[in-house]
């Protein structure tokens, strides 16, 4: 390796910091290391992949959509994006509309939820009870005022953030994102991005009387 003066390289203010902890010593300075892209660092990026392959896996054996959706706890419209979308690259998060539909579109829109509920202080409503929705645009006349389901204290939501929405019972109701809400209420929106969680058990419900009619969070 070739050396090289510092005094030629390094500014002299930075030259004299540098001469303060290692003067006349031959020292190494490593490349900085490349920015990890979102979910390598945590190993949430291998750990989708794989479990999105295992999806596929079984679907080319023979397991069913809603088989599949059960077991991996996602939302019929989730898995088969998954098994008949090509292979799944994690897009860049932010608490945004436009990153929630780049998650969703790659069928994995409940980590996007995830990870923004996590920023929240809130949990996941339990896997094993509800199915996430794909990102649609619901109707906010159809979300109830009475809710209780305010977890956590919450940052101010970004303009046009997609809301978080919990159907059971036969009723919408706000799970995160409840200031924005009566936001959107203020200014007289008749609709509004959102991901919901649908209780396993009223799922057929939901899709025959809402799911077909909501449009694609666009």
């Amino acid at each position: 390796m070739k050396y090289e003066n510092a005094k030629d390289i390094l500014p002299a203010s930075l030259l004299e910091e540098v001469q303060k902890y290692a003067e006349g010593k031959a020292i190494y300075i490593p490349k900085r290391e490349k920015a990890k892209g979102w979910g390598e660092a945590s190993g949430y990026r291998e750990k989708l992949n794989k479990r999105n392959a295992l999806i596929c896996g079984r679907y080319a054996a023979g397991d069913g959509i809603m088989e599949l959706a059960e077991q991996f706890f996602l939302s019929p419209e989730s898995v088969k994006k998954i098994v008949y979308g090509k292979k799944v690259r994690l897009p860049e998060y932010s608490p945004s509309a436009y990153s929630a539909e780049q998650y969703s579109n790659a069928g994995i829109g409940e980590e996007w939820v995830r990870i923004y509920l996590e920023n929240a202080g809130m949990e996941m409503p339990d896997g094993s009870v509800f199915f996430l929705s794909e990102l649609v645009k619901i109707p906010l006349r159809l979300i109830e005022d009475e809710g209780g389901y305010e977890q956590a204290e919450e940052s101010e939501a970004l303009p046009d953030a997609p809301l978080i929405i919990v159907f059971e019972d036969h009723r919408f109701r706000c799970f995160c994102g409840r200031p924005y809400l009566d936001y959107l209420r203020k200014e007289k929106k008749n609709a509004h991005r959102a991901f919901v969680f649908v209780g396993i058990e009223e799922y057929s419900y939901y899709m025959n009387n809402f799911g077909k009619q909501f449009q694609r969070g666009k």
